[in-house]
């Protein structure tokens, strides 16, 4: 209970910065994507944190270590297995607290992991080493070489994939997080792995609630009839609120059910309506671009709709042209180059990052003409 406590604390703090920044810095950072071109992007709808994970803590880290209460020195650690790096001196500069204390007292085969980052000069726990962490974590370290490249955020997630369904509710957590930051593609292989009965315990949980995203997704893959009636009970709740926890997870599974169907539904709903919170339609928006972001969705001409619903938003919603922009580029669609231009011809305040994402989208759309 105290360990889902603290994580509960940490991600209130977390979600007020990100209702502070996500409009603009989520949209810098997927320009970015955009532009570059045939990378995997991470699903804008569940990332959970803005900060590194314990496996990015692990991985940056110059000295990890197994380590147990010292016994010449109460309250303080000792290193008793070197992970990684070298350490000259065992004993440690960090605070054993009292829980610790007493579950390394009843089980003298345990540890906790421990890393040092040298230019702090600082030790920092990154969690209680029971013997599915301690392997775990093993793993992740072998593959230190590998993960520290570029471009390997997605084969990262993918490893984590069957930790989603670990009895170690630590290992869970971690596997959450850093699933949680893959693509919606790798993100739907997870239902091979978490059970129908996991995701809806996990939905069942209040204390969770933030928490929710992965599996909402999740459980609109695959769905059963009686799944998809909650899915679309789930959103036909929201539509009168300005809710905005978790609606874009619910609108990613709609659209997983109800394909072209529930794009008509959300345009009609959210995206045409002009008194509609900008906070509320950004988070369809999202929903759609995850879908719109797949392979399969440019096969089968969702994409195309979604495009089109994009249109919509522009001209009703057009502080949020700039994620339109973002897509419409990924996408090499350029049929909005008039209405984007326009836009940005307005006297529409905008910030940094959508002036610089409309941008690109016209001046790319310009240079194609030209060539």
């Amino acid at each position: 209970m105290r360990a889902i406590g603290q994580f509960h604390l940490v991600f209130t703090a977390q979600v007020a910065w990100m209702k502070r920044a996500t409009r603009c810095l989520a949209v810098v950072a997927m320009i970015c994507v955009a532009m570059l071109g045939g990378r995997a992007e991470a699903c804008v709808v569940c990332i959970p944190f803005p900060e590194d994970t314990v496996t990015d803590q692990l991985l940056q880290a110059d000295v990890v270590v197994l380590a147990r209460e010292n016994p010449d020195k109460p309250f303080s650690y000792v290193a008793v297995v070197v992970l990684k790096g070298d350490l000259d001196e065992p004993g440690i500069d960090l605070f054993v607290d009292s829980v610790t204390r007493r579950r390394l007292t009843f089980n003298p085969d345990q540890s906790v992991v421990l890393t040092f980052d040298g230019a702090a000069n600082d030790w920092r726990s990154a969690g209680y080493a029971t013997p599915t962490y301690k392997a775990l974590a093993g793993e992740i370290l072998a593959r230190a070489s590998t993960w520290n490249r570029w471009g390997q955020q997605e084969n990262r997630a993918a490893f984590f994939l069957p930790y989603l369904a670990a009895e170690d509710l630590f290992v869970r957590e971690l596997a959450y997080l850093e699933v949680g930051r893959a693509s919606y593609d790798t993100i739907r292989r997870a239902d091979s792995f978490v059970t129908a009965a996991q995701v809806h315990r996990f939905l069942a949980n209040p204390q969770y609630l933030e928490w929710h995203a992965l599996y909402i997704l999740l459980l609109g893959v695959d769905a059963t009839p009686d799944e998809e009636k909650s899915i679309r009970a789930a959103m036909a709740s929201r539509m009168q609120s300005n809710l905005t926890l978790n609606l874009s997870a619910w609108a990613t599974a709609l659209i997983e059910i109800d394909r072209q169907q529930a794009i008509d539904w959300l345009e009609t709903v959210y995206l045409s309506a002009p008194d509609r919170n900008p906070d509320v339609v950004l988070e369809i928006v999202k929903a759609l671009s995850v879908h719109g972001a797949l392979e399969r969705s440019e096969r089968s001409g969702l994409r195309r709709r979604i495009a089109e619903s994009y249109g919509v938003l522009i001209q009703t919603h057009p502080s949020l042209a700039g994620w339109a922009a973002r897509d419409l580029t990924a996408w090499n669609d350029w049929r909005f180059t008039g209405e984007l231009a326009a836009v940005r011809e307005s006297r529409l305040t905008m910030d940094g990052a959508t002036a610089y994402a409309i941008d690109y989208y016209v001046g790319r759309a310009g240079m194609r003409i030209s060539n």
